[in-house]
């Protein structure tokens, strides 16, 4: 009996012997995962930049990225920021994080003991100097603006690649061109004939010593020129100056004196700034006593659009900024607002706020002695 079960053990091991030994599972490497990951592209500065995805630990020295990156769901890559973000976007939760400081006064030494991946800024601000400092330190300077309306949604696409966040910008980018085509639509059926002339002026300059400082509907080269200007354009207005604004200059105004702005007597102006209104305003109090003082030290008295109280104050963000799509609606409605009576330009806003940001709508945002309805 012992013999028989000894030669049943043979045969068993006899046909194991014949396969090969069953290995513990192996988790397959892909192939050249870091090739893979790597990712060329050019900024909107011209640049190219080959960097491995996705995108984490970076500066955003650029308020309108700071804002693009919060949008696209990606803000726990962000260690600090700069230029007035927290001042002049506090709805955007980097507040605890460091501030290296203005575009014109970066605190490089701050910058590099924070070692980031990249730094975003603008194109032309600040000068060469900042990628002289951090490339040779391995920190990519990428240059984008996110607030000129030609540039806007390929830079939003742009973010979404090197933050893994492609399917939420092609998402917003949908909901925004869905109010830039009504808008357009609307404006096809205004005649040339009915068209109001704009200038769009510096409210800080005006109300600080009565000059006026323009900002360009067009660029040199022709194309759209500074936000303000533009949204003229946009919302069906005349832009009522000639000048052209140069992109490699860091000002987005042109200095004009009283002579000029009287020759060219436009129907409606525009007022732009960031110290007026914004997410932590209240009430309209400022507004009124700056519209009141532009009116004693000025000679806007003197023109149409001041004869008439048609002076319409605007914060930069939602007009001249990354939110101009919903601000335009806004001018549309101040220029025309027989056309766009049943539009209401506040409760976009309300849902860019809430939908796209995440935070709560609230603040003042634009301002005029007529009753204009959001």
């Amino acid at each position: 009996m012992l013999l028989w079960v000894i030669m049943i053990a043979m045969l068993a091991l006899s046909a194991c012997a014949g396969q090969a030994p069953i290995a513990a599972p192996v988790e397959k490497q892909p192939e050249s995962a870091s090739k893979s990951d790597e990712f060329v592209f050019t900024d909107t500065a011209g640049k190219e930049h080959k960097l491995t995805l996705p995108l984490d630990r970076v500066v955003v020295l650029n308020r309108n990225t700071a804002e693009a990156i919060q949008l696209l769901g990606a803000q726990e890559h962000v260690i600090a920021t700069g230029d007035t973000t927290i001042q002049n976007n506090p709805y955007l939760p980097f507040a605890s994080l460091p501030d290296v400081g203005k575009t014109s006064e970066v605190n490089l030494e701050l910058l590099l003991s924070l070692k980031p991946k990249a730094v975003f800024t603008y194109t032309n601000r600040p000068d060469i100097m900042l990628e002289q400092k951090l490339e040779p330190a391995g920190i990519a300077v990428i240059r984008i603006n996110n607030y000129l309306p030609e540039q806007t949604d390929d830079e939003l696409r742009l973010l979404g690649r090197l933050f893994g966040k492609e399917d939420r910008a092609e998402q917003f980018l949908a909901w925004k061109k869905g109010l830039e085509d009504m808008l357009a639509e609307r404006v096809k059926q205004i005649p040339e004939s009915e068209k109001k002339s704009v200038l769009a002026l510096s409210v800080g300059f005006l109300n600080s010593n009565g000059g006026y400082r323009v900002f360009p509907s067009l660029a040199k080269d022709g194309s759209p020129g500074v936000g303000e200007g533009y949204a003229t354009v946009l919302a069906g207005g005349r832009d009522a100056a000639d000048v052209r604004w140069d992109r490699a200059e860091a000002s987005t105004t042109i200095l004009v004196d009283e002579e000029y702005i009287l020759s060219h007597d436009p129907d409606v102006i525009t007022l732009h700034g960031t110290f007026l209104g914004g997410y932590n305003a209240k009430d309209t109090q400022e507004h009124q006593k700056v519209l009141d003082n532009i009116r004693n030290i000025s000679s806007v008295p003197r023109l149409k659009a001041g004869k008439n109280n048609e002076l319409y104050v605007f914060h930069t963000n939602i007009i001249g900024s990354d939110k101009r799509y919903i601000g335009v609606l806004q001018l549309a409605k101040v220029l025309y607002p027989e056309r766009f009576a049943d539009i209401q330009p506040d409760a976009y806003l309300k849902e860019y706020f809430e939908r796209w940001l995440g935070v709560p709508y609230q603040g003042v945002w634009h301002y005029s002695e007529k009753p204009v309805n959001g």
